[in-house]
């Protein structure tokens, strides 16, 4: 096995290992919601399934992508892309661990809608983006339909709405602060990203062009 098959073996299991392990412990609070449940059951707790149920279908389709993703035809070099890249897929989770307040109801609505529908945006993308979805700055396959006719990023801003529910859920300075560096890393990301996409498929920069945005039309 030569070193870039290893490479992208090392690559895969690990992610695919992580996205099968979380996916259990969302499919336990699934079976509470739905057979052990003895709380209310109100628009909250609809949005709070909806949440949960789209959150173990990511997670099982991102698990499901990588192992069976495309070879890249070619990866952009050096050790900072790679590491703004798994900060920024990493980075949303460790609000998650920040102190709790438990949330208002008006909170908790807002953060769990917000929640299910970055999760339901991601789901759009990774059924358009399929094999040539990706982790690190790599280029298999350029991506022009659906969500990305309209920007050129829809999977990063799924991840943005999702670390903003997250903040609405759990206000602090500190998760404000976490928040404001996923969208810095999430920029850089983007802009690595483009490097290689633009080195590889002459085609990308009328792409560029027709599509302008990056994450919201008009803004950015």
């Amino acid at each position: 096995m030569n070193g870039a098959r290893l490479y992208d073996l090392v690559m895969r299991l690990p992610l695919a290992a992580l996205m099968l392990y979380n996916a259990l412990f969302v499919s336990r609070d699934i079976y509470v919601h739905l057979f052990e449940w003895r709380g209310p059951t109100g628009l909250t707790y609809g949005t709070t399934v909806a949440a949960l149920l789209a959150t173990e279908a990511y997670l099982l389709l991102v698990a499901t992508l990588t192992l069976v993703r495309l070879r890249p035809l070619r990866k952009l070099g050096g050790i900072v892309p790679r590491i703004t890249a798994l900060a920024a897929g990493l980075l949303p989770g460790s609000l998650a661990w920040l102190p709790r307040v438990e949330p208002t109801p008006a909170r908790q609505m807002a953060g769990t809608l917000l929640m299910a529908a970055g999760l339901t945006l991601s789901l759009v993308c990774l059924g358009w983006l399929g094999k040539s979805f990706s982790v690190m700055p790599e280029a298999r396959r350029l991506v022009t339909g659906g969500p990305y006719q309209l920007v050129r990023h829809p999977l990063y801003l799924a991840g943005t709405i999702q670390a903003a529910a997250l903040v609405v859920l759990y206000p602090s300075l500190a998760a404000l602060l976490l928040f404001t560096v996923e969208l810095i890393l999430q920029i850089m990301r983007m802009r690595y990203e483009e490097r290689v996409l633009r080195d590889t498929f002459p085609e990308y920069d009328e792409y560029a062009r027709r599509t302008t945005a990056r994450l919201v039309p008009g803004v950015y």
